[in-house]
């Protein structure tokens, strides 16, 4: 079975084996990738290992595989052999905690002194995060150093727990073990960056609302000013700035007494308003004293130490005195030339037109004071929507957090590692590169928060190369990976009409996912379901299990852009609706090979088992699954009939659930679509687990139709409507014909319309309620 040369030796591999947690299915695969990355020989060098990590290979970041390939030679000469690439495999795969986190201890802890210290656990840090800069092309700035600088001093500090400047094992794996996401730096990272163009946005919005309560504020003393409410300090001829002054003055005394206001009005606060009042002040002294001309200056002095200039702290107003020479060009500066013009002209104006002047300002200032209260309400009802589904999507992401951790713990129990995507997999730089472009597609649109689609955007593509610096040695081995990204703004909408975040997207399938599992000793990127040879198509979920990731045909792909403005127009009408959610279209091109394929959401994302699960298109015709099949695989129309199953929900749950189911058919019949099926998942409620029960019901949304509770309350049903790029054209059209004269009328390729008619009536007649 193994090329181990002597049969002795073969003997010794073989009775070691019996210490690993693998099915001897699953040690047939994983020698079958030893092979394939040994070229045939008995072990692994380190050159063959860069080779097959891919981009994680590269000179620029090899100091990743380098350390990783140091953990797997457990006797340290330098080569693999397979029962170390095998030990490596079982521990991530099928190992404890402990070994977990063995592993990743061993990746900080390179000199194997059975500690770190803070500068061991930097080296480390920063080999990850310059892989994660080479593979994406993301820049970091100075001040995001500073911050991960930080943030790692902080990590570090934590997992020291007896303050010694060590990390002993023992304290590491007890930080892994209370709480594992401290250790998630590119998490840390990503949100980072997106928070300070969050932050950025919501600062200027609050600068936006400071201008606006200055500029209502002097409307509003302008105007009581105007009508003689308030007193006036200053003579008539420098009315308009003074009370720009007092306008001020209010403001900051105003601000100074609400520091926590959500509206964050405390950024012109302090030394900034200070700073303009006293300019202001000055300018207005300055100008009093050329109205009165004959004025000494000691007179000058003397009044403004009266009347200002001034400046507030706390209830205090402290005057600050000022050398007021007339004859300097740097006050002269400070009048404005159009005040000026205009004082002058009152000089010539007579009585009637200072009056009829003064009633058009009056008119005119109180249009103001409503317009700016108006236009100051819509901006802090913006703000406080802003707020509120800032204050939605933490708690989403809290929520999501806890899903996640559930539906991976769930996913881990059924996963064959042979089906997982790890180095060695002949899919293993695909999936890599994937994940780098979605994340480089995501990041290119995530910026441009309230952009609005238009048509132009539904024929969009953008297009990244993927390659990272390449040295001269490594120009022949790796060729550019070119990616493109389809119609991104418009799947980047659909991803905020359900509520998906574009930095927990990433998190499922984006690259810093791989790298985090580096660090903690559990390596995976997508998990393979199933794989079709003919054609090369596979079809993989995220590693948490919430996104799902299909290649599809270039028919296909072709197709799905043709009716991408009805699939959104749809959606957005229709938000309740069963159909897949899709979350990006791409195609890349690796090794001359062009490959197209689309995200969508995953229907029975939830950390429950599915106990059953149904593929149901309304046909008759070979639609049987044998009684004898895993449990995991689909039944179908006829095993539902035999079963006599049906599903039992509240009338008005049903009835809402058929209304939009009737509405996605009809949408299929007008876009010529066939061949589309609904998946069913039932999710049996054990009464002995109490928790369980409890767990599943705060899972639910009440206004989701796609996850609906039996009315006994022993049953979970999960909806959704799955295959939905059949085009019912020529090839389909030959195929209904020639089927329809030897098989009959219940086969499934059948014209757009009554296929959707059948798959009605037969999903109404599934259910226990009559309508």
């Amino acid at each position: 079975m193994f090329c181990c040369g002597k049969n002795g030796n073969q003997q010794a591999q073989r009775n070691r084996m019996t210490r690993f947690r693998f099915s001897a299915e699953e040690v047939q695969e994983m020698h079958r990738r030893f092979q394939r990355m040994t070229n045939g020989s008995n072990f692994l060098t380190k050159n063959q290992f860069r080779d097959n990590m891919g981009l994680l290979g590269l000179e620029t970041v090899q100091v990743l595989s380098d350390c990783l390939f140091q953990i797997i030679d457990e006797d340290q000469d330098g080569k693999i052999q397979f029962n170390e690439f095998l030990a490596y495999f079982d521990k991530i795969t099928y190992g404890s905690q402990d070994e977990k986190a063995e592993i990743s201890y061993k990746l900080i802890d390179q000199n194997r002194k059975g500690y770190f210290t803070l500068r061991d656990f930097q080296q480390t840090m920063q080999a990850l995060i310059d892989s994660w800069v080479v593979m994406t092309g993301t820049a970091i700035t100075n001040e995001i150093r500073d911050h991960l600088e930080k943030r790692v001093t902080y990590i570090f500090t934590q997992m020291d727990k007896n303050n010694d400047e060590k990390v002993s094992f023992i304290e590491y794996k007890g930080i892994l073990a209370s709480d594992p996401s401290l250790l998630d730096i590119f998490e840390f990272l990503r949100k980072g960056i997106t928070i300070s163009i969050k932050e950025a946005t919501l600062k200027q919005d609050q600068i936006v609302l400071s201008e606006f309560y200055l500029i209502k504020d002097q409307a509003v003393d302008l105007f009581e000013m105007m009508i003689g409410l308030q007193q006036n300090r200053y003579s008539t001829t420098v009315q308009a700035k003074p009370n720009l002054i007092s306008s001020l003055m209010f403001c900051q005394k105003k601000m100074k007494q609400n520091t926590n206001s959500q509206f964050g009005i405390q950024y012109l606060m302090g030394e900034e308003i200070d700073a303009l009042s006293l300019r202001m002040s000055s300018t207005i002294n300055v100008n009093k004293t050329r109205q009165q001309g004959a004025v000494q200056t000691s007179q000058i002095i003397c009044a403004t130490s009266q009347i200002g200039p001034f400046i507030h702290r706390g209830d205090q107003e402290i005057p600050i005195k000022i050398d007021y020479n007339l004859q300097s060009k740097e006050s002269e500066e400070t009048l404005d030339p159009e005040l000026t013009d205009g004082l002058e002209k009152i000089n010539y104006m007579t009585e009637d037109q200072i009056r009829d002047n003064y009633k058009e300002a009056l008119i005119k200032i109180h249009e103001l004071k409503q317009q700016t209260q108006q236009s100051l309400d819509r901006l802090e009802k913006m703000y406080q929507k802003k707020l509120e589904e800032f204050n939605i999507k933490k708690k989403k992401d809290i929520e999501l957090a806890e899903k996640r951790r559930a539906t991976i713990a769930n996913i881990n129990k059924k996963r064959k590692t042979a089906l997982s995507v790890q180095f060695g997999h002949q899919n293993w730089n695909l999936v890599l590169n994937m994940m780098i472009g979605i994340q480089m597609a995501v990041k290119s649109v995530n910026a441009l928060s309230d952009y609005e689609v238009t048509l132009k955007d539904f024929k969009l593509k953008y297009y990244f190369e993927l390659m990272p610096k390449r040295t001269g040695n490594e120009k022949a081995t790796f060729k550019v990976c070119k990616f493109f990204d389809y119609a991104p703004q418009v799947f980047n909408h659909i991803r905020k009409m359900f509520f998906i975040d574009n930095d927990n997207y990433l998190s499922s399938i984006g690259p810093e996912t791989l790298l985090s599992s580096i660090l903690k000793g559990d390596l995976s990127t997508l998990s393979e379901l199933t794989s079709s040879g003919k054609s090369g198509s596979f079809f993989y979920y995220s590693q948490d299990g919430i996104y799902t990731l299909k290649t599809i045909s270039k028919t296909e792909f072709t197709f799905m852009r043709h009716i991408l403005y009805n699939y959104f127009k749809h959606l957005k009408d229709y938000r309740q609706s069963l159909i897949i959610k899709l979350f990006g279209m791409h195609k890349i091109i690796l090794d001359d090979k062009k490959i197209h394929f689309i995200i969508m959401s995953n229907v029975f994302k939830t950390s429950h088992e599915i106990n059953l699960r149904y593929d149901i298109k309304g046909s008759l015709h070979q639609r049987k699954t044998p009684n004898n099949a895993d449990y995991t695989v689909a039944r179908k129309d006829l095993n539902f009939l035999e079963s006599h199953e049906k599903i039992n929900i509240r009338i008005d749950k049903q009835s809402e659930l058929l209304t939009q189911l009737c509405k996605d058919a009809d949408f299929f019949a007008q876009n010529n679509i066939i061949d589309y099926s609904l998946l069913l998942g039932i999710h049996e409620i054990n009464f002995l687990q109490t928790s369980s029960r409890t767990e599943i019901i705060h899972e639910q949304d009440q206004e989701d139709i796609s996850i609906i509770q039996s009315k006994t309350g022993d049953k979970i049903y999960f909806f959704g409507i799955i295959d939905i790029l059949t085009n019912f054209n020529t090839k389909k059209k030959i195929e209904y014909c020639c089927k329809r004269c030897f098989q009959g009328p219940d086969i499934s390729a059948i014209p757009p319309h009554q296929y959707a008619e059948r798959f009605k009536r037969f999903i109404t007649n599934m259910f226990r309620n009559n309508i």
